[in-house]
Parts: C-alpha cells; sequence; structure tokens
C-alpha cells in the first residue's frame, strides 16, 4: 500500500513536518508496512523554504540588491535538476527600506547574477519564482547580466531600471550568454492581469513598491516602450500573453528573449516536486490543516494535491483541526473524506495541545477503512 501526506500543518501549533510525522505514526499502526511519502506543504509564499522542506538545497552566491549593492542572495536546487530562483531573494521589497522603494530606480540584475551562478555549476534548467519584487524593469537587469545589452538613442546603455525602459530604442542579442542556448526557462506566476495600461503592473503593483501617481504613469509608459522594442528584436508581442506582466514586467523579458514558458504555482508544484508521480501510484493521499473553510483560503500546495489526486483519481482525504460552514466546497474539489480533530468552530476554545494524538488516531483509522 502506497500512501502520500501531504498537510499543511495548524497554525502556531504544529508545524507542516510535525503534523505529517503524526498523520505517518497513525498510518504505521494501521499499515506497518506502507510505503509513504511525505510533502509537509509550508504556508507562505516561499518557494525556497518549501524546498528545503523537501530536501532541496540552498546555493547562496554574491549578487547585488534592488538599488546595486553587494549582498549574499540563495538559490535553490531540487533533485539534482531544477534550479528554483526566487526573485525576493536579490531582487525583493523585503531588501529596501519604505523610504529605499522607488521602482524607477531598482533593478533585477542581482537575479541575473543568480542566474550566472548557477549556469556556472552546471545547471540548466531554471523555474522563477516573481512574486514580492521591488522592481518595474521588465527583467532587463536580469537579461543585462546574462549579456543582453539596451541601448538608447545616442548609442549608449540605458539605465537597468524602471526608468531606463522609457529610454530604449535598440536591443543586442550578439552577446547574450552561449550557454543559454542550453537552458530552459519557467515562470511561475499566478498574475493573469494585463502587462500594461490601468490593469497593468504599473497601476496594479507600483503603489505598493513605492511608486506616486506620477511614477505610476512612467513606469507604464516605460513598459509600453519596451513591448515595441521587445517586439522589433524577437517578433513577440508581450502585450498580448497574459502574465508577461508579473515580477514588474520580468515575465514580458524571459518570455521573449528566453523563450520562458509561463505557468501556475499549482502547476510548478507539481512537475518541480514529482508528487505527481507518487499520487499517480498511490492508493490514498492524505492532507490536512488547521481548518477546512471556503476554496479561496486553501493553500495552494494542498489546492496543487487535490487536483492532481483528482486527476488520478485516487481518494483525498483531508483531516483538519475543525470545520467552518464552507468546508463542504471541498468535496467539489476532489476530496474524498473530510473529517475534524475537534467539534468546536472556534479554535481559542480547542485543546490543541491533544492534536497529535488525534491525528495519529484518524489517520490510523481512515487506512483501516481503506484497507478494508
Amino acid at each position: 500500500m502506497k500512501i502520500v501526506v501531504a498537510p499543511c500543518g495548524i497554525r502556531e501549533r504544529m508545524t507542516p513536518k510535525e503534523m505529517a510525522d503524526h498523520i505517518e505514526k497513525g498510518i504505521r499502526r494501521a499499515a506497518p508496512e506502507a510505503e509513504i511519502k511525505l510533502y509537509p506543504l509550508l504556508k507562505g509564499d516561499d518557494p525556497l523554504e518549501q524546498l528545503t522542506a523537501f530536501g532541496g538545497t540552498l546555493i547562496e552566491a554574491d549578487a547585488s540588491d534592488p538599488l546595486g549593492r553587494s549582498i549574499k542572495a540563495s538559490y535553490g536546487v531540487f533533485r539534482d535538476k531544477f534550479t528554483i530562483i526566487d526573485l525576493k531573494q536579490a531582487s525583493g521589497l523585503g531588501r529596501l527600506t519604505e523610504e529605499e522603494r522607488n521602482p524607477l530606480l531598482t533593478s533585477t540584475f542581482g537575479t541575473g547574477q543568480l542566474i550566472l551562478d548557477a549556469l556556472d555549476r552546471g545547471l540548466r534548467e531554471f523555474f522563477i519564482f516573481t512574486k514580492g519584487t521591488a522592481t518595474n524593469d521588465g527583467g532587463i537587469g536580469i537579461l543585462s547580466a546574462i549579456g543582453y545589452r539596451f541601448f538608447g538613442s545616442d548609442g549608449e546603455s540605458v539605465p537597468l531600471n524602471g526608468k531606463g525602459l522609457y529610454a530604449i530604442r535598440s536591443i543586442d542579442e550578439k552577446s547574450a550568454d552561449k550557454r543559454l542556448k542550453e537552458c530552459s526557462f519557467t515562470l511561475v506566476t499566478d498574475y493573469i492581469n494585463l502587462y500594461s495600461g490601468v490593469r497593468g503592473i504599473a497601476y496594479g503593483y507600483g503603489p505598493l513598491k513605492g511608486a506616486s501617481p506620477l511614477m505610476i504613469q512612467s513606469l507604464d509608459r516605460g513598459l509600453r516602450n519596451y513591448a515595441i522594442e521587445v517586439e522589433k528584436a524577437t517578433g513577440v508581442d508581450v502585450e498580448k500573453i497574459r502574465g508577461t506582466g508579473a515580477g514588474g514586467g520580468t515575465g514580458a523579458g524571459l518570455v521573449a528573449f528566453l523563450k520562458a514558458d509561463i505557468i501556475s504555482f499549482v502547476e510548478a508544484f507539481r512537475i518541480i516536486t514529482g508528487a505527481d508521480d507518487d499520487i499517480r501510484s498511490a492508493d490514498l493521499v492524505i492532507t490536512g490543516a488547521g481548518k477546512a473553510g471556503s476554496l479561496d483560503k486553501i493553500h495552494k500546495g494542498m489546492m496543487a494535491t487535490a487536483q492532481m489526486s483528482q486527476r488520478n483519481h485516487i481518494p483525498l482525504v483531508g483531516l483538519f483541526g475543525y470545520l467552518d460552514d464552507n468546508y463542504n466546497e471541498l468535496y467539489t474539489r476532489g476530496f474524498s473524506g473530510i473529517y475534524a480533530l475537534y467539534n468546536d468552530k472556534n479554535p481559542t476554545d480547542i485543546q490543541w495541545d491533544k492534536a497529535g494524538m488525534l491525528l495519529e488516531r484518524m489517520s490510523e483509522a481512515v487506512v483501516q477503512l481503506t484497507m478494508e
């Protein structure tokens, strides 16, 4: 019997790894010889933290922050194959103080330096996660770091930031790193709004990155000009491709010049972890969290697990601390069974210290039912 265990943990009470361990103990009582695959699903939006929970490796390298200062930043390697680059590491808002935020001046150049380091280590398959950037440079910082050149009307290189986008009049691809031809790039984002305009990336996320209304107009003009020059150089109209606005327009640069695919977080989870292979051959999948609620609040990793289970017709059971009024929505997404450790709906009234024991008992009972 093969069982995949992919829980999210219970907020402030039990980590995903601890929850997975309790569920595994319960399974062992009912099926000592079972093959168990653990996929603890971390909360938050840090792909590198999730990577380490799955046994991946972090590599630290020299890079530049969004304003060009020297820093140490990390990227991940999983299954000795996939390179995980998180834009937040070198080019994220967390690298700046509130006063320093200015997307006209910030650059993704440091993220490009991480890609170069990975290339030097022989890595060739890249997944670029875009959430949380401090930038609006269309990815020209990244591209410049790996050899592309962007020139203004005077023939000089433009600033590698949001301000520089409007000045671009020609793009030179001849000096791009030759190793890029051996690589594949995938952009990971759930951003589906337009690239430019009032529903585009500058208007939507500019204020978060420190842009004033006038700065937003300037950023949007820059993005539009960049799109024109990119189409001249590559034939790709990034304005028509959903997701190219991700990461302050980084998606546009990567799609046009590096031929990057754009996929969702859920799809990236499936590909990178290999969980789909384990689920396809499993007899049962068990997930869980502190609360079972409406679909709009479900953990993305849990959603991915549910989709994979449903697609492969594998029973999926959810073990939750408690259920709210909307938990039935989960049945529409592939759940075969949903169980609560406690009847209370108020988490402050729950005796969480018994949760581990109850998880073990419940997972044991679920497996016994499955085996009957």
